[in-house]
């Protein structure tokens, strides 16, 4: 069996690292074959997805876009997936599910994986719109996210080719000794300064914002902290400049986007997770694995991962202060850090593997193929 994952990527993110993960998982089954494609966009391309792909052993293939809507990219992966017999698409996002379903032609199956339609930008509502039409003549549709398959009804796309698959991650990754201390160093943070992080791409939907105004309070009681923003993305100069208008720049690394991402998960006392809107996010589950206290707000899928007070701490979104208040409860409590810490990665290891991910999306691309 030849699966084609096919995204069109602005760098390593959340639904990034669920292809990745659902691909190292996939190539080790008998019979099974994967390539990542990547619609390479001529005006800005991202191509990281197919370099860390490489590191891997996944295969990849890029295929060229100079538009929103190129159809000679539609007959190139067309083209690809005739001469490489491949047997099934698997779509990540609304423009491969555009070229994903043409491409297809009807004559393979498709399936496609709805990692959250955001709506917090005039074209983002647009695009979704525009997704809402194509995504309904999928074979299947998937979603980490009871919210979005909720979504997904109201606009009358037939339950019956909905299906909720958690995200998983490779624990394997996380069981080795991290060193961070040189990069610690290049940071210019000092031993006995706290590390308050988040990772995650600089967009309004991620929810920085609250964590400046919160770094701001939380600073006035407690001198030795930094504030790690790990992630690049279009909010970042707004967001430098408001640290700066708060008095608190000298407290706040923005780090930008960095390949060390386990290293920086694991320098960090507290992970906060300050969004207004998510799905399910993989810096979630990373950050669990990880042995990490983490904060996160009460949206998306979230909470069913999150249990307030037993595995971390839930806050409203939008709300600075109860996220202040909940960074200050753990760095004055270190042995609820602890436990909490302890807990989540429990949780991830029995529920929020990419083993138990892969095993769930094999079972479906069998249950596609054997249709035809």
């Amino acid at each position: 069996m030849h699966i084609l994952h096919l995204v069109s990527s602005n760098g390593v993110y959340g639904a990034e690292r669920v292809i990745l993960e659902l691909s190292r998982g996939l190539k080790d089954i008998d019979g099974c074959k994967v390539t990542i494609g990547v619609i390479k966009s001529v005006q800005d391309p991202h191509i990281e997805i197919a370099e860390k792909a490489h590191e891997y052993g996944i295969d990849t293939t890029l295929f060229p876009c100079s538009g929103k809507f190129d159809f000679k990219t539609v007959s190139e992966i067309g083209n690809f997936i005739k001469q490489n017999h491949v047997h099934l698409v698997h779509c990540h996002g609304y423009k491969s599910n555009f070229f994903g379903l043409l491409a297809s032609k009807r004559r393979i199956p498709t399936m496609t994986t709805n990692h959250n339609w955001l709506k917090w930008h005039w074209k983002l509502k647009l695009y979704r719109f525009i997704d809402i039409f194509f995504i309904r003549y999928f074979d299947l549709i998937i979603t980490a996210s009871d919210k979005i398959k909720e979504e997904m009804l109201q606009y009358h796309i037939a339950e019956n080719k909905i299906r909720v698959i958690d995200y998983g991650i490779n624990i394997e990754d996380f069981d080795t000794p991290i060193l961070n201390g040189a990069l610690r160093k290049e940071l210019g943070i000092h031993e006995n300064e706290k590390i308050i992080g988040t990772i995650g791409r600089l967009k309004t939907e991620k929810g920085h914002i609250f964590l400046l105004q919160a770094a701001k309070e939380i600073l006035k009681q407690f001198k030795d902290i930094k504030v790690v923003i790990v992630g690049d993305g279009p909010l970042r100069n707004q967001l430098e400049a408001q640290a700066r208008t708060f008095g608190i720049e000298k407290n706040i690394i923005f780090t930008g986007h960095r390949k060390e991402k386990l290293e920086l998960l694991t320098m960090m006392d507290i992970v906060v997770l300050p969004s207004v809107e998510e799905g399910l996010p993989i810096a979630l589950l990373e950050a669990m694995a990880a042995k990490r206290p983490v904060i996160a707000t009460r949206v998306g899928a979230i909470p069913k991962v999150i249990k307030d007070h037993e595995n971390g701490i839930l806050i409203p979104p939008k709300d600075a202060d109860a996220l202040q208040k909940s960074v200050c409860h753990l760095l004055g409590d270190p042995r609820l850090s602890h436990r909490l810490a302890v807990e989540a990665n429990l949780t991830v290891k029995m529920n929020f593997t990419s083993e138990r991910m892969c095993k769930k999306y094999y079972k479906l691309y069998v249950e596609l193929t054997n249709r035809n």
